[in-house]
């Protein structure tokens, strides 16, 4: 009787479209999006005198990719097919510090196309954007060049590097990108503070 219903189901499956019988469908795969984000804290009173114009940032190679990245190794990469960056992370990162130059109004305009002329040009090169699994703990990865530049000369008047990596205690792929906005933060901070003490502004 058994073997009977078995063959019945079959029957009634082979008869209509395989995406219709429950029994022969599988669960779709979901595909989940990330940026980084973060909310500047504000700074009164302090202004660079001038027009910034934000570039859009380089970055390495293995990162030109919208697929989320983890590492076990240095030696070896791993790319996600179901976690991805809701946009490249070049401009991701570029969106996310022109964001917090007008949020902050560190300079008195900001232009992100060259539609004038500016007296400044901030940019960078991001390194790493890294979950790093290591064992049962992870963290999260990032390395930046942040530069600011005269445009008249090309000269390089502040610049700012950093590699870091903070633990990420939940082990989720929204709580890497989180804890990667806490690092683009604080770090930016200290950047902006070198601005800030090279053009003395006080």
């Amino acid at each position: 009787m058994k073997k009977y219903l078995i063959f019945l189901v079959f029957i009634f499956c082979m008869g209509i479209p395989a995406t219709s019988c429950s029994l022969f469908r599988s669960k779709p795969t979901v595909r989940r999006y990330y940026q980084i984000y973060y909310k500047p804290k504000p700074v009164l009173g302090r202004q660079v005198s001038g027009t910034v114009r934000i570039r859009t940032f380089d970055v390495d190679k293995i990162y030109r990719r919208h697929n989320l990245l983890f590492r076990t190794s240095p030696y070896e990469i791993f790319y996600y097919n179901t976690h991805f960056w809701a946009s490249r992370p070049a401009d991701m990162i570029t969106d996310i510090i022109a964001a917090h130059v007008k949020e902050t109004k560190l300079f008195s305009d900001v232009i992100i196309q060259l539609d004038r002329r500016p007296d400044y040009v901030l940019t960078g090169r991001i390194l790493a954007l890294d979950e790093i699994d290591s064992d049962d703990i992870w963290y999260a990865r990032v390395s930046i060049i942040f530069e600011l530049k005269d445009y008249k000369t090309d000269r390089v008047i502040v610049s700012h590097s950093f590699d870091r990596r903070k633990e990420v205690h939940n082990q989720k792929q929204v709580y890497v990108v989180r804890t990667m906005g806490e690092i683009l933060e604080e770090e930016a901070e200290k950047f902006f503070n070198k601005i800030y003490e090279q053009l003395n502004i006080d």
